[in-house]
């Protein structure tokens, strides 16, 4: 089957993709900033291998992938919107120059797939907010991290038309899931099931009416796999939407509820233009049709079948 490398395998969703490919019976090698393994990915320890580096120096990625004679790069390392806001040269380096630096890589080393996590900030906060975005929306990134992305989707789709290079992408809604990093305008969503399946408390500050797309991490992982095993002839583009479902926050908590109903959930809407600006952006359904058609992807978890393994997965001891 050849050898996995997972640049960022230690992320909220990489380390769910290097799961899925052990589970699959292949050999995976973790790309991160560190070496040691942290709590929530204990389960992994022996089963593959850590390379700790840094994706914005190329020298790093070469000796990793010539190191494991790497055949396919999972990339998943990036800085996300707030970082990328307070730091957008450090944000260009680590998301730009790395996807720079993978796809060269993969041309001199002759790696044979390079799998891409986008995202739907590339289509920034469209006004009004629409009821569907689909793949030929036009995309128009208002965030250092949107802007940083769409070049990398650009990138990846030159380098597969001058260098044959099998550069394949999807881009997420908003992942939920265990151990996502704490960010006040984002984290509501995986937070409020993260929080009370420790039993502890949560305080939400989104728009309590105002629905988010959301993508389970699980089906977010078996996504990135399902397009790299699908024939090159069933593709008919290099990047596809990936979503699950939508849902307020308020829904979300009346799942918990089912599950734990005990929890303690309270609401302190913020009501300011930040909050309401991410909020409308991620307030669209993205339409799946053609993942569905060109390599079968369909989300499995739904907002009851979410929130029921969310809480498992967090009391396996995998949130953060």
């Amino acid at each position: 089957m050849g050898r996995n490398l997972v640049i960022g395998g230690l992320g909220a969703v990489g380390i769910y993709v290097v799961r899925a490919l052990l589970e699959n019976g292949e050999e995976v090698v973790i790309f991160d900033t560190r070496a040691d393994l942290p709590p929530n990915a204990a389960d992994v320890k022996g089963k593959a291998e850590v390379f700790k580096g840094d994706i914005s120096n190329w020298v790093h990625v070469m000796e990793a992938v010539k190191k494991y004679d790497i055949t396919s790069i999972y990339h998943l390392a990036a800085m996300l919107t707030q970082s990328s806001a307070a730091d957008p040269q450090a944000s260009f380096r680590v998301n730009v120059v790395g996807m720079m630096n993978v796809l060269e890589v993969a041309r001199v080393f002759g790696v044979k797939d390079v799998i891409f996590t986008s995202s739907c900030a590339t289509y920034g906060q469209i006004t009004p907010p629409p009821k569907m975005v689909y793949n030929d929306t036009p995309q128009r990134p208002d965030t250092m991290y949107g802007i940083n992305k769409l070049y990398c989707e650009r990138l990846g789709e030159q380098y597969h038309r001058q260098y044959g290079v099998n550069f394949r992408g999807v881009r997420y809604s908003i992942v939920a899931g265990p151990a996502r990093p704490p960010s006040y305008y984002f984290y509501d969503w995986s937070g409020i099931i993260e929080k009370t399946a420790q039993d502890k408390p949560y305080t939400a500050h989104v728009d309590p009416k105002i629905p988010c797309g959301y993508l389970y991490v699980k089906d977010g992982a078996r996504a990135l796999l399902e397009l790299k095993n699908a024939p090159e002839s069933k593709l008919r583009q290099r990047v596809y939407n990936i979503d699950g479902f939508l849902a307020t926050i308020t829904e979300v908590a009346d799942t918990i509820k089912k599950y734990i109903p005990d929890a303690q959930i309270t609401f302190d809407w913020d009501r300011g233009e930040d909050m309401r600006a991410f909020n409308n952006a991620n307030s669209f359904k993205v339409d799946n049709t053609a993942a569905t058609e060109d390599f079968g992807y369909r989300p499995r978890y739904l907002l009851d079948e979410m929130v029921q393994d969310f809480i498992q997965e967090v009391r396996k001891g995998r949130g953060g």
